[in-house]
This record gives structure tokens, C-alpha cells and sequence, in this order.
């Protein structure tokens, strides 16, 4: 009776009703040794080689970025935008003089300190020289 009943919905049963035959899978075994096998992407494209800069135009640079911030000094006043001017020295003595280049932000505690007019020193051009002399 049972079965009978097996393929016809109940009457209480409202909606839908799926049955499946029972299924059987059969045995999976996995290999010993499993190969993962990832992409590999094309070969990077090969670096830039760098470009050589005469020290020249390197010390033309730093020069010029000190006149404009000796400039800037003498023109607004010792404490005209020291922040900028000391966050800007500081990164292009860092870019041409290295570590050193830190050395730089002493301007800015001049300025802070009541001793701006100190900052029309010529230091990222002295740390780039003093780098070249350190260097050799």
C-alpha cells in the first residue's frame, strides 16, 4: 500500500512535490599525488633601465629650487608658508641627496623657532654637494 501511494501527492500536501529514485555514487578515490597547476602570467615586462642624469643639471636643480625658496623667504617674510616650503625642500633633498636629505626639515624648525630668515641657506644645494664629496 505503501508504495502505491509513493507516486500520487497526499491530499494534505499542498503545492509542489519532486521524488527521486535513490541514487548511488560511485566510489571516488583521489590519486596519491595531486599536480596544482597555476597560471603564470607573461613575463613582466623588463624594468626601465635608468636614466643617467649629469650632475650638472642635478646641481642646476637644486640650485634653482634654493633661489626660489630664498626667493619666497625674502618676499613673504620668514614664516610665509614654511610648512610647504620645508615638505617641498625636504622631498627634492631626499630625491637628489638620498637619506641625508632629511637634514633639510632644519629649516622648517627655524622657521618655527623665530629664525626663518635662517632658510635662505642654500641646504638642498649643500646636501647634494656634500652627497657628491661622500659618495666618491
Amino acid at each position: 500500500m505503501a508504495d502505491e501511494d509513493a507516486g500520487r501527492p497526499r491530499e494534505d500536501d499542498e503545492g509542489l512535490s519532486l521524488s527521486l529514485p535513490p541514487i548511488s555514487l560511485p566510489a571516488v578515490r583521489l590519486p596519491d599525488r595531486i599536480r596544482l597547476v597555476f597560471p603564470v602570467p607573461d613575463p613582466p615586462e623588463p624594468i626601465a633601465r635608468p636614466r643617467r642624469v649629469r650632475t650638472s643639471w642635478v646641481l642646476v636643480a637644486v640650485a634653482l629650487a634654493d633661489a626660489l625658496d630664498a626667493a619666497a623667504v625674502l618676499v613673504g617674510g620668514p614664516t610665509a608658508l614654511p610648512w610647504v616650503r620645508a615638505t617641498a625642500g625636504t622631498v627634492l633633498s631626499i630625491l637628489f641627496a638620498g637619506l641625508p636629505g632629511l637634514l633639510y626639515s632644519w629649516e622648517l624648525f627655524a622657521a618655527l623657532g623665530g629664525r626663518g630668515w635662517l632658510s635662505v641657506a642654500p641646504t638642498a644645494t649643500l646636501l647634494v654637494v656634500a652627497g657628491l664629496f661622500v659618495g666618491d
